[in-house]
């Protein structure tokens, strides 16, 4: 990865099921009607083959999802236009500390240190109809379609570009369930979905080997 890797909260209906009490309540007392974004910065990403950091006293939790490759620049873009500024798709992990706010993504859950997997990119024409795959250890312990996003990848491209210039290498992590997987030291996870190279991963207490 060469570019900056934007993420989208909220953008699976598990999500908005789970929110929908408090989207009504004090400061906001209204779900949101745009994209909540965030930024996974580069000491984030990692790709296949590295270690997971846990960090020493915190709960970390999976989020396989999907990453969105620009190939060229893209200013104020539309929906039917987007699939020409995209590169391709590669599998990904949203990976964070468990989440108290929708509307403003912490910091410190979600920029840590290796805390942002990707995979190889595959040049797919659409990821509308997908399942997202997670095993842990070799077990299946979640398992998601793509047809629950809220938005879909050329949606929250045409989104992000109406107020960011996205260059070539940037990525959209298109969002995950509500529903997260913990992980825990020594754990080897693995993203997967067909057509798509495996992405895995060790997870290791941060600082040595548990």
């Amino acid at each position: 990865m060469k570019g900056t890797v934007f993420a989208v909260a909220l953008n699976h209906r598990s999500q908005l099921r789970f929110w929908h009490e408090a989207f009504n309540e004090e400061p906001y007392k209204t779900p949101p009607k745009t994209p909540i974004w965030f930024i996974k910065p580069r000491n984030t990403v990692i790709h296949s083959g590295e270690i997971i950091p846990h960090p020493i006293g915190e709960t970390v939790q999976s989020g396989a999802t999907l990453a969105l490759l620009v190939g060229k620049t893209a200013r104020k873009i539309s929906v039917q236009d987007a699939g020409q500024y995209i590169a391709g798709y590669a599998l990904a992990n949203e990976v964070s500390l468990p989440e108290t706010s929708f509307y403003r993504p912490a910091i410190k859950a979600k920029c840590r240190d290796g805390f942002c997997p990707i995979g190889q990119m595959v040049k797919v024409s659409s990821v509308e109809s997908l399942d997202i795959v997670t095993e842990i250890n070799g077990h299946e312990v979640d398992r998601w379609s793509t047809q629950d996003l809220v938005r879909s990848a050329p949606e929250l491209l045409a989104a992000l570009s109406e107020f960011a210039t996205l260059q070539e290498g940037d990525a959209i992590l298109l969002g995950t369930p509500h529903q997260r997987i913990t992980l825990q030291p020594a754990d080897n996870i693995t993203v997967k979905a067909q057509g798509f190279p495996n992405l895995e991963n060790t997870v290791e207490l941060a600082g040595g080997r548990p």
